[in-house]
């Protein structure tokens, strides 16, 4: 079980202790009236990203896909250059 502010990650490799750490957090939550969104909630999913990396049954790997552009990237030279460097940068 993984918390990061406001989210939490819950990852097994099998299915039985991974829905018995759902049903702990969930009675954790419930003893002090912390409440989650259904609609926010991701359930069984076998990966999933989150900020910059992905979780799944092998565990929590980073992902340095957004650095990787910016090493590609040559320096800007010109304005257009620079317009295109910014709008990825966001």
């Amino acid at each position: 079980v993984y918390a990061y502010i406001d989210n939490i990650i819950i990852a097994n490799k099998n299915i039985e202790e991974y829905l018995k750490y759902i049903e702990i957090v969930l009675n954790i939550f419930d003893k002090v009236y912390i409440y989650i969104s259904i609609e926010k909630s991701f359930i069984a999913y076998l990966s999933i990203r989150l900020l910059s990396y992905i979780v799944n049954s092998e565990g929590v790997a980073k992902i340095d896909d957004r650095i990787a552009i910016f090493k590609k990237f040559k320096f800007p030279n010109t304005f257009k250059t620079l317009e295109q460097y910014l709008s990825i940068a966001r």
